[in-house]
């Protein structure tokens, strides 16, 4: 009878412990962020998990015991389970999720011999990783292409001058005040690119102080108002009365608007207006610099803060294309927001704004 007991006691702690591996699994499953797919040897589905089901977009219910082909309804993943049975190793491909679009990494591994046939798929999301890698792509692109022009004039420069335009003093000194603007340009982008990487790394310690928006305003329209009149603009300010102080690093604020005013006189025809206005909105304070320049293509407009990109109508225009973008990030590291409102050839309004605390 006692034997009888212990063998009972002995199989319902095996079932208890089974029980608790079973919750055990199935909790690390369903928090998994990666995806958990197996396919036995006749490629049914017997097992997925809840974040495969959201890489392909369905239903668990949809997935368990149907071929891999009516599951996932990929391709590739067939293509990837008869390549992993065939050679009995672990095999790997990347796969495009049209939509959402999505880059996923797909590691079939064979569960042999505990499993034997049974193959086991891993997909690991790494869209972050392909778009950061696009953006690499694209800022090496854009450095070359900004570098290659002052690059090319100065080695003309160069080779006119030797080749005999140094013994024409009027010809010499004018290529020289050429070679001069080019390599102005060349320290201008050297420079901005390191502002920009040391305020995107977080090396750029914030001084900050309460001041009123008012002071940020003029400062701005002090430093700009000669370049708009060189170019026949005219620059004006307009701040609401009993504005609030703002708590900021004031040059580094400056200089985000700076560089918004700067850009609205690079684009505004002579004539034009500019105007820079500070408000109060609910909780934060707004500042603006509106022009009556060219404006900016709606195609152009998500991507106007990024780094080096430039509208088709500005390609010819002097500049880094790093501007927008260091205000950017001057601004959202005042935990604020920026942004544009723009109509082709009825000019542009670009807005931030800082938190009241």
């Amino acid at each position: 009878y006692d034997s009888v007991n212990e063998k009972i006691s002995s199989l319902l702690n095996a079932q208890a412990a089974l029980v608790s591996d079973k919750k055990v699994l199935d909790s690390i499953l369903n928090n998994m962020n990666d995806g958990i797919v197996i396919a036995n040897a006749d490629e049914t589905i017997t097992l997925i998990n809840p974040s495969a089901c959201r890489i392909f977009g369905i239903e668990q219910h949809q997935a368990i015991g149907r071929s891999l082909a009516e599951g996932l309804r990929n391709y590739k993943v067939n293509e990837l389970y008869t390549k992993s049975r065939r050679s009995s190793k672990q095999e790997m491909v990347s796969i495009e999720i049209p939509s959402p679009k999505a880059f996923i990494q797909c590691i079939a591994t064979p569960l042999a011999p505990e499993m034997s046939g049974d193959i086991l798929f891993l997909m690991q999301d790494i869209t972050k990783i392909r778009q950061l890698e696009i953006i690499r792509q694209d800022f090496v692109s854009n450095v070359s292409h900004e570098l290659r022009t002052p690059l090319a004039s100065l080695k003309l420069i160069a080779e006119t001058l030797l080749e005999g335009a140094l013994n024409e003093p009027k010809v010499a000194k004018s290529f020289l005040e050429s070679m001069d603007n080019e390599i102005e340009n060349l320290i201008q982008l050297v420079e901005e690119l390191l502002e920009l990487s040391r305020i995107e790394s977080g090396q750029v310690p914030l001084e900050k102080k309460w001041i009123n928006p008012s002071l940020l305003v003029n400062h701005a329209y002090e430093r700009m108002v000669l370049m708009a009149e060189r170019k026949g603009l005219k620059l004006k300010t307009e701040v609401q009365n009993n504005m609030p102080d703002i708590y900021v690093d004031p040059t580094r604020m400056e200089q985000a608007l700076i560089n918004l005013v700067h850009n609205a006189i690079k684009f505004t025809e002579p004539g034009g207006k500019i105007e820079i206005r500070a408000e109060k909105g609910e909780n934060e304070v707004i500042i603006h610099v509106e022009d009556t320049g060219i404006g900016i293509p709606p195609k152009d407009l998500e991507r106007i803060f990024e780094r080096f990109y430039k509208t088709d109508r500005s390609r010819t225009e002097d500049g880094t294309g790093l501007g927008l973008s260091i205000s950017k990030h001057l601004v959202e590291a005042h935990n604020g927001r920026i942004w544009v409102e723009s109509q082709p050839g009825f000019g542009s309004k670009f807005s931030f704004s800082i938190p009241i605390k």
